[in-house]
């Protein structure tokens, strides 16, 4: 059964994910050169801590981050150099430009995908994204174009790193945070069954929007019984039955997925 769903589930607002702040002007962010010999850096230095992909170990997860306060290219730097106070981050002794090469590549790994030049065909995957082997379109809109159960997608590619893209895609029950909206199914009294997403659950009401992405007010007297998927409804075999190709270019449609102009990023160089 198809019941392509909740795309992004996993992924957490903009504002939760920790908002990113770009603006360094520095010619190492961006460069794929810098960016390449940040990976080596990071591989040997940091990786021990935060893990080889960024996900966290002894130190925090990078991609998933929970910070409420805006991060720079500076900061980072900052971070790096001098350490965090108070924290196991020791600072460290490394020259301004591998600094900064290691910079240029946490910027690739946690900034917004569209501020990086991300490999792939945008145009074959907007076919992806709106083709029925998907169905990412009968739950997920970009732009007002498609269904209203998931999130919408729109800024998808301006407020999220590259990396959490991915991971909601072909592991979309990876540390879920369900964040108060949870894939259900409600009976009611009545005998009426839905099917859908919860929002705004409490003891007394709850509201789910059903896959027509119409909403439901339903008071809790009236339900008979209610069943909470403990994992994402977003089907969790996109690894598989995208090839390699469609998810680079699937990857590369949804990084150009900005509700801004994109102006001079990267992937308007391409």
């Amino acid at each position: 059964m198809r019941f392509a769903v909740f795309l992004f589930l996993a992924l957490p607002v903009a504002a939760q994910h920790g908002q990113y702040v770009g603006g360094s002007r520095h010619p190492s962010i961006g460069n794929p050169e810098a960016i390449a010999a940040g990976a080596k850096l990071y591989a040997t230095s940091c990786a021990g801590c935060h893990g080889p992909d960024g996900s966290g170990g002894r130190g925090p997860n990078l991609v998933r981050r929970s910070l409420w306060h805006p991060l720079s290219d500076e900061n980072i730097f900052s971070a790096i150099r001098n350490g965090v106070p108070g924290a196991d981050m020791p600072p460290t002794k490394l020259p301004d430009d591998q600094t900064w090469q290691l910079v240029a590549f946490l910027h690739a790994l946690i900034g917004p995908a569209s501020e990086n030049a991300i490999p792939g065909d945008a145009a074959a995957g907007e076919q992806v994204f709106w083709g029925s082997k998907t169905g990412c379109s009968e739950c997920h809109a970009i732009a007002g174009r498609g269904g209203r159960m998931g999130p919408d997608l729109t800024n998808v590619g301006g407020s999220h790193p590259l990396a959490l893209i991915k991971e909601s895609i072909v592991e979309p029950s990876k540390d879920l945070t369900f964040l108060g909206n949870e894939g259900v199914t409600v009976t009611m009294k009545n005998g009426q069954v839905l099917r859908g997403v919860a929002r705004n659950r409490d003891n007394y009401s709850m509201q789910v929007v059903d896959r027509k992405g119409d909403l439901h007010m339903i008071p809790m007297m009236n339900v008979k019984e209610l069943g909470i998927k403990d994992g994402s409804p977003m089907p969790g075999d996109y690894g598989k039955r995208l090839s390699p190709l469609e998810l680079r270019d699937l990857l590369a449609y949804l990084a150009h997925q900005v509700s801004r102009p994109q102006g001079n990023s990267p992937q308007d160089k391409n």
